[in-house]
């Protein structure tokens, strides 16, 4: 069955409300200082997708730190295609210079990005844990990770870490010679094909 192509003008409903975090390559003192101006160009840059800038319209900054909030109405054009089951999705969005740019390839991207922070941030915790199995001669024995968190912080882990970027709970499970750390990944399920796994 053929697919229709169907474009939604921006104008009509593509205005997209979104709470960006931006996070400054700057002194912490220089993200109370961030402008209307300089959120507006880093928002309509963001993920590689060019937009103009007046499509970018910033209502709120709140500075946090070397990062702030920013809440930004971004417009732009979308174009939706009906599947075989009648239902509409989201296929493109159209980027700066009239660029359409696939939703599915952005989606990916951005997983692989959040993937990357997800491993990283798990080993963070590990190399903490393994800090605290050298002290104390065995790892934290749980099924929980905030249990770990609590072992661990302040001492072996500065920083609070339980959610992973897809906003789900990091998953820990530690006998005293052995541990897994477990992100269920993009879809959310755990023990899947993109489970992010780390063990000692």
């Amino acid at each position: 069955m053929n697919r229709r192509l169907f474009f939604v003008a921006a104008t009509i409903c593509a205005s997209l409300t979104a709470l960006v975090s931006l996070t400054l390559v700057r002194p912490a003192s220089a993200a109370d200082g961030l402008s209307m101006k300089e959120a507006r160009r880093v928002i309509a840059r963001m993920a590689g997708i060019e937009l103009p800038s007046d499509a970018v319209r910033v209502k709120e900054i709140s500075p946090m730190g070397n990062s702030a909030a920013v809440v930004a109405q971004v417009e732009t054009a979308f174009r939706l295609t009906k599947g075989d089951g009648g239902k509409w999705r989201v296929a493109e969005i159209r980027t700066g210079d009239r660029k359409w740019e696939d939703v599915d390839l952005l989606v990916r991207a951005l997983n692989a990005e959040k993937t990357s922070r997800a491993r990283s941030e798990m080993q963070t915790i590990a190399t903490a844990l393994k800090a605290y199995e050298r002290e104390r001669g065995s790892y934290v024995v749980s099924d929980s990770l905030v249990a770990l968190i609590d072992h661990l912080n302040p001492r072996y882990l500065s920083q609070i870490i339980r959610i992973d970027p897809w906003h789900q709970p990091y998953q820990y499970e530690g006998q005293s010679r052995a541990f897994t750390l477990r992100s269920p990944g993009a879809d959310g399920k755990p023990n899947t094909a993109d489970d992010i796994v780390v063990t000692p």
